[in-house]
């Protein structure tokens, strides 16, 4: 039964098929590098790394209300993941509070710890938090949800205690991770 087959009609079905898995392999391959190509394009630019520049924007001067954002100095001193950040580098970012509705307030934040952004960016980085004024300035504030949840990090920030944690899902920007820092100045 086998030995009637004809061997140029095997081989030509066989080149028909390869042919056919080849270009479907490369139609899926040039959709995924479409796919990745559009993962680096924020806000119609070409970024690579961080999406978001690792230098800071500068804060208004003063908000609406009349308050002076805060800058917040902090050291870190545990890391869990891969966040490219190690314990000793420094934390430098600003904290700015805004009106949300009659006596309720938020805060908005650009975490940038070793160089890497770890919380907050473009439309994101806001949080409930509490503004201490006295002899000495202060922040208590955060949120829990991960990327998963609201686009960015969670952050805890104290800077009465001199807390400073920064965490992530699998699904942020630079994956799971877990970074603690003590706040060293507020200003």
């Amino acid at each position: 039964m086998f030995g009637s087959i004809d061997p140029m009609v095997t081989q030509r079905s066989t080149t028909v098929a390869r042919r056919i898995v080849l270009g479907l392999s490369a139609l899926t391959c040039a959709f995924g590098l479409f796919w990745i190509g559009r993962a680096f394009l924020v806000d119609g630019k070409l970024r690579f790394g961080n999406p978001i520049s690792a230098e800071q924007r500068e804060p208004q001067s003063q908000s609406a209300l009349g308050t002076p954002p805060l800058a917040v100095k902090a050291e870190v001193t545990r890391v869990s993941g891969n966040s490219g950040v190690r314990a000793g580098q420094t934390c430098d970012f600003f904290v700015e509070r805004r009106l949300r509705g009659e006596n309720d307030f938020y805060c908005s934040a650009e975490v940038v710890c070793g160089g890497k952004l770890l919380y907050g960016g473009t439309d994101r980085g806001f949080f409930p938090c509490r503004f201490y004024e006295g002899d000495r300035r202060d922040v208590v504030g955060g949120e829990a949800q991960t990327t998963r949840e609201d686009k960015d990090g969670a952050l805890r920030i104290d800077t009465r205690q001199g807390v400073l944690r920064v965490w992530d899902d699998q699904g942020g920007t630079l994956g799971e991770f877990d970074v603690e820092a003590e706040v060293l100045s507020v200003q």
